[in-house]
């Protein structure tokens, strides 16, 4: 009975021993860890343009990011596919960029870019040199107020567009699941279950003032957000903004 009793005695001895350590240790961590911190600054242009600034002194490089507030789920009726649509638009040209110019002077300057469409948005942006920033800037405002949407260009994309739906989803194996299935039969409001990568006859029966009337709209209805994150963002990025996107 004495050996089970010191045993007990030494077991309940261990235990608070071992809690006094996990207190000890639990206690210290919090208050010796460094605060991680993300810098962030939120402001607005007079245009409305609404503005994110993120410096990060990690790497000699910046990136632009443009928002518009139209995706899959914003698009009109019986204009399904417009979203997808005005995202490869605005790769065609602007008033001062001739087609396909946009990606070349990104990519000549070290960059990289993309866009994409979304449920609730489309964006766009573009990684460069640090140095480049005032040409990010320039060529994202340059086709924000100048997109050139031509009959040529139209006709162009329509065709592009069919073709990557027809490839990366009528023609793939399930394919069409997240896309033409799944929205479909999980709702009910249209908004919700149309086919989000639109339906190729509404697609090619856009007609340029169709198109035009579209890109008008979003670009004056839409609040545009960027978000700008690099080491090199100058010390006074507000400038920079307001001469080349705020107009």
């Amino acid at each position: 009975m004495r050996l089970m009793i010191d045993r007990g005695a030494r077991a309940i001895a261990l235990f608070m021993a071992l809690m006094l350590v996990s207190g000890t240790v639990a206690n210290a961590g919090p208050s010796s860890a460094a605060e991680f911190k993300v810098p962030v600054e939120y402001y607005k242009l007079p245009n409305g343009l609404r503005v994110v600034l993120s410096p990060d002194h990690t790497s000699p490089t910046i990136c632009v990011g443009v928002y518009y507030r139209i995706g899959f789920r914003i698009e009109p009726k019986d204009r399904t596919g417009f979203a997808h649509l005005f995202e490869h638009m605005m790769f065609q040209g602007s008033q001062n960029l001739g087609k396909m110019e946009f990606i070349k002077l990104v990519q000549q300057n070290g960059g990289i870019l993309n866009g994409s469409t979304r449920f609730d948005f489309t964006n766009y942006f573009e990684v460069l040199p640090s140095n480049k920033l005032e040409t990010a800037l320039w060529a994202e405002a340059d086709r924000m107020g100048g997109l050139a949407v031509t009959e040529e260009n139209l006709k162009n994309q329509q065709g592009v567009v069919g073709n990557e739906v027809k490839v990366n989803v009528l023609n793939r194996p399930y394919g069409g699941f997240p896309w033409l299935d799944m929205p479909q039969y999980a709702n009910t409001n249209w908004f919700n279950a149309h086919n989000f990568y639109g339906d190729l006859k509404d697609i090619e029966a856009a007609t340029l003032p169709d198109v035009q009337s579209f890109s008008k709209r979003t670009m004056r209805r839409t609040m545009r957000r960027w978000r700008l994150r690099g080491i090199s963002i100058p010390p006074r990025p507000r400038n920079s903004l307001r001469n080349t996107l705020g107009r």
